[in-house]
């Protein structure tokens, strides 16, 4: 059983890998830590068609535990003490009290967080309570602590607690904690912006152009915010941009065009975004050449039911997106904005009903039996681009694959309609590469898949499946 409750023969728990005996390395070393010791912490590589977890101390999962997440509670702790006098004026007197109690309960989740705690239920008012408790129930007594847990359950359930906390408060419900690092990513990227509004002002309906446009999207996804933007890419976007094709590593962006371009009843392109910031502004910018390129009628986004992982887009973020563009004081960029705004209007750009699946625990293979009605919405769709390195871990269930396995065994039966994924590679989740890409890579930069700096663009022919 998976740690999600449902058969899948081919991956392992973070527990079962460490009793494998015959994976060739030496799993009962010599634990080099008090930390290691007290929370069975061992000294190797996530092995392969296991869970990521926080469990294997040479895996990004534990470095981004050790070294990330504790950090995002502790600036958003910051924050709020920093600013508390603002907020209290945005959000009336009476939050004040609210306030140090959310900074209490923030201090005490990064402690659960640093000394692996157990999951602990939702007592409060959560929309997605009752399917949060749940699934915290039904995973294995030994997999439910933020290192043994798989990483994708503990990422999201930390930021899904994280949030409850201004949920369930009286005066500080609308109150996102990140909202502030979005917008002046956004601001910021005002120069990348602006050239890539006038360089896409005229563009050719052709593999050539859009395939550029996939490039711009794709490495616009290097703005993560949850590493404090360490890997800003944003000031020179057009002459950087020529330089960065080897570091694509898979590119099938020739079978997403055959897609776009293929005659069918299926006149709606999705977008499962990630980012807010520079990020949606590019994603904007392909929506955009999609519908006047005749491709699609309309492209509907999803965004994230609440906020998370720093730079997760929200609706208040889609918005405030189309707003800040629409107003600008640059000509050229406020022109495009009221024109994005107008396909909104017009419901050529569509804004999807939050569904809380997107920040839940879940692996996207569990789409059908735990949100049907998503899942038949996505089954009307062209293709669906999936954004970012999240959304890729879920929709390969957050195991440690052969990098060269195929895709479609990846998914786990996840194919409701096309599907393509733009990801900059932030961990070593990854399939669907030639062989040896991995192996030759890892001679170059042992750190390479959680180095930022390689992407992919992948497509899987979903007409088969379906008939279309």
């Amino acid at each position: 059983m998976d740690p999600e409750g449902e058969e899948n023969p081919s991956a392992v728990s973070p527990v079962q890998a460490t009793g494998n005996k015959n994976d060739g390395q030496n799993l009962a070393k010599v634990f080099k830590t008090d930390f290691d010791a007290k929370y069975n912490i061992v000294d190797i590589q996530t092995p392969l068609n296991a869970f990521m977890s926080g469990q294997f101390k040479r895996s990004y999962a534990y470095s981004t535990l050790q070294n990330e997440l504790p950090v995002v509670l502790t600036k958003v702790i910051d924050s709020i003490t920093k600013e508390k006098n603002e907020l209290v004026t945005q959000f009336g007197e009476n939050s004040r009290e609210e306030l140090k109690i959310i900074i209490g309960l923030i201090s005490r989740l990064k402690y659960e967080l640093q000394t692996d705690k157990p999951f602990q239920q939702f007592n409060g008012d959560e929309p997605d309570r009752e399917q949060w408790n749940n699934f915290i129930t039904h995973l294995p007594e030994d997999g439910r602590t933020f290192y043994r847990a798989c990483w994708m359950h503990t990422q999201s359930y930390m930021y899904r607690k994280l949030h409850s906390f201004v949920e369930n408060s009286i005066f500080l419900k609308e109150f996102d904690f990140f909202a502030k690092i979005k917008e002046h990513s956004l601001i910021r990227s005002q120069d990348a912006i602006l050239s890539l509004s006038k360089y896409t002002r005229r563009t050719e309906n052709n593999l050539e152009m859009f395939s550029e446009l996939l490039k711009y999207n794709l490495w616009s996804n290097r703005n993560d915010l949850e590493d404090n933007g360490a890997h800003i890419f944003n000031m020179h976007v057009l002459e950087d941009f020529t330089t960065l094709d080897d570091y694509i590593i898979a590119n099938n962006a020739t079978d997403i065009w055959n897609c776009l371009c293929n005659k069918s009843n299926r006149h709606q392109v999705d977008i499962v975004l990630d980012s807010a910031g520079y990020e949606l502004f590019n994603d904007f910018l392909l929506a955009e050449y999609i519908i006047e390129k005749g491709m699609a009628d309309k492209v509907c986004f999803h965004v994230k039911a609440h906020p998370g992982f720093v730079s997760n887009a929200t609706a208040r973020d889609f918005h405030f997106t189309l707003e800040y563009l629409s107003n600008h004081a640059d000509y050229i960029i406020s022109l495009l904005g009221q024109k994005f705004l107008e396909f909104y209007k017009e419901g050529k750009f569509e804004l999807a009903a939050a569904s809380y699946f997107w920040t839940s625990p879940n692996a996207f293979h569990r789409m059908r039996s735990l949100e049907p009605e998503l899942y038949t919405n996505l089954q009307r769709s062209k293709l669906i681009i999936f954004k970012g390195d999240l959304n890729y871990r879920k929709l390969l269930s957050d195991v440690c694959w052969e990098s060269s396995q195929d895709i479609k065994t990846c998914l786990g039966g996840f194919i409701p309609s096309n599907l393509c994924a733009l990801r900059i590679i932030k961990s070593e989740v990854i399939c669907g590469l030639r062989a040896g890409v991995c192996d030759d890579l890892l001679k170059q930069e042992p750190q390479w898949m959680s180095s930022c700096s390689y992407g992919l663009i992948q497509y899987v022919d979903g007409s088969r499946e379906y008939g279309y």
